[in-house]
C-alpha cells in the first residue's frame, strides 16, 4: 500500500482556493514535507504557540491523545513547554494528565530529532518522520505511574498546502502541517508497571499560531480516519473576526490518488447541550470546488479544558489573559449519508 501511495504522489489533485479576504494562502500546490519541517518553528513572539498533536487508535478499543506544546504568555508568566495526555477507554477507564515546564528546559537534538520537554522528565518525541518516529510519555499523577511508548511504523509521507501558512488579516498567521496522515503503530502502555504491548493506527499534525487561539478562532474541527483503501482527514479553523471564512484543508487518499480540498464555508446545522456545553453537533462543510461534507457528532466521550490543571486563582488569571477558555470535545462522528465513521476533535472558546 505504501509503494502505491508513493507512486500516487504524482497523481495528486490540486485544490481550488476559495475567494476569501481575511484568510489568505499563497497557492494550492501540494507540498510534501521534509524531515526538518517537524522542528520547532524559529518564528516566536509574545503570544506565539506551537503544537505537535498525536492521535492513536489501538486494536483493543482504547485511544491515546498526546500533544506537546510551546506557549508564550506576553510576559504575564514565563513561556512554557507542555505535554498533555488523554488515555481513553483503557480497560474501561479514562485518564488525563498534563505537565508543564519552563521553555528554557526544552531541547531539540539535531542529530536524533529528539524534542524533549525537560532533560530530567520522560516526555519527548524522537526520530525523523520518514524513518523511525515515536513519542514517549512517562510521568506520575494521583498515585498512577504512566509509561507509554508508541512507534510509528513507516508512516505515509506528510504534506501541506503551499508553504502551509494561512495569513489571518495583516498581522497574524497559522501554520498547518499534516506530518503523519496515517501510520500503523506499535509499542506499549504501562500503568503502575502493568505493561501491555499494543498495536493500532496513528496520526499526527503540527500547527503553530502567532497569537493565542482565543483571539484568532471561534471554533476548530479536526477529523481523521482509516478508510477501506486509504485514509481521510482534515483540519478546519473558523476565524473569530470572519466567521464566513475558513483556514485549513481536507484530504483523502483512496489507494490511487491523494486529494486536498479547501473549505469555503462551514455551516452549523444544529447545536446540542453536551457535557454542560452547547456545541455544534451537525455541520456542513462547503468546499471551494462545489462539493460538500455533512458531519454528525453522534458520540462525544471526552471534554477537557486547556486550564484544567491550574488552581482556581491561576485559572482566573490565565482565562483573563487569553480572553476565554478553550474546551476540547472528542469522539466519533458520521460523515455523509453513507455513514462513514470518523474520529473528531472539536475545540471552541467558552
Amino acid at each position: 500500500m505504501k509503494q502505491t501511495f508513493l507512486a500516487a504522489l504524482l497523481l495528486c489533485v490540486p485544490t481550488v482556493l476559495p475567494a476569501q479576504n481575511y484568510v489568505q494562502l499563497e497557492d494550492s500546490t501540494v507540498n510534501y514535507l521534509q524531515p526538518e519541517d517537524i522542528k520547532p518553528n524559529k518564528q516566536q513572539g509574545s503570544y506565539y504557540n506551537e503544537h505537535w498533536a498525536y492521535h492513536v487508535i489501538l486494536e483493543n478499543g482504547a485511544e491515546i491523545y498526546v500533544t506537546y506544546s510551546i506557549s508564550h504568555f506576553a510576559g504575564v508568566r514565563g513561556a512554557a513547554a507542555s505535554g498533555r495526555l488523554s488515555l481513553l477507554n483503557w480497560e474501561g477507564k479514562d485518564y488525563q494528565v498534563a505537565r508543564e515546564y519552563d521553555l528554557n528546559d526544552m531541547n531539540f537534538d539535531e542529530q536524533t530529532y529528539q524534542l524533549k520537554l525537560h532533560p530530567d522528565r520522560g516526555l519527548w518525541t524522537e526520530g525523523k518522520i520518514n524513518e523511525d518516529h515515536r513519542f514517549y510519555y512517562r510521568t506520575e499523577k494521583d498515585g498512577i505511574h504512566y509509561d507509554i511508548s508508541i512507534n510509528f511504523n513507516n508512516p505515509f509521507p506528510g504534506f501541506t498546502l503551499g508553504n502551509g501558512v494561512f495569513k489571518l488579516g495583516s498581522q497574524d498567521e497559522v501554520g498547518l502541517f499534516t506530518h503523519i496522515p496515517f501510520s500503523y503503530v506499535s509499542g506499549f502502555v504501562a500503568l503502575n508497571g502493568d505493561t501491555v504491548k499494543v498495536k493500532g493506527i496513528g496520526f499526527m499534525d503540527h500547527y503553530y499560531q502567532t497569537n493565542v487561539a482565543t483571539r484568532l478562532f471561534e471554533t476548530s474541527y479536526k477529523f481523521n480516519n482509516k478508510t477501506q483503501n486509504g485514509f481521510s482527514g482534515g483540519h478546519f479553523m473558523i476565524p473569530k473576526d470572519q466567521k464566513n471564512e475558513v483556514a485549513g484543508y481536507m484530504y483523502s487518499y483512496d489507494g490511487d490518488k491523494l486529494i486536498l480540498k479547501n473549505p469555503d464555508k462551514i455551516e452549523v446545522q444544529e447545536r446540542t447541550n453536551v457535557m454542560g456545553e452547547k456545541i455544534p453537533t451537525s455541520i456542513i462543510v462547503n468546499y471551494a470546488d462545489g462539493s460538500t461534507d455533512h458531519f454528525w457528532f453522534n458520540n462525544v466521550y471526552e471534554k477537557i479544558s486547556m486550564l484544567d490543571e491550574l488552581s482556581g486563582f491561576k485559572k482566573m488569571i490565565a482565562k483573563r489573559f487569553v480572553g476565554g477558555e478553550i474546551l476540547f470535545f472528542r469522539g466519533t462522528a458520521l460523515r455523509n449519508d453513507d455513514g462513514e465513521d470518523v474520529y473528531f476533535n472539536l475545540s471552541l472558546v467558552d
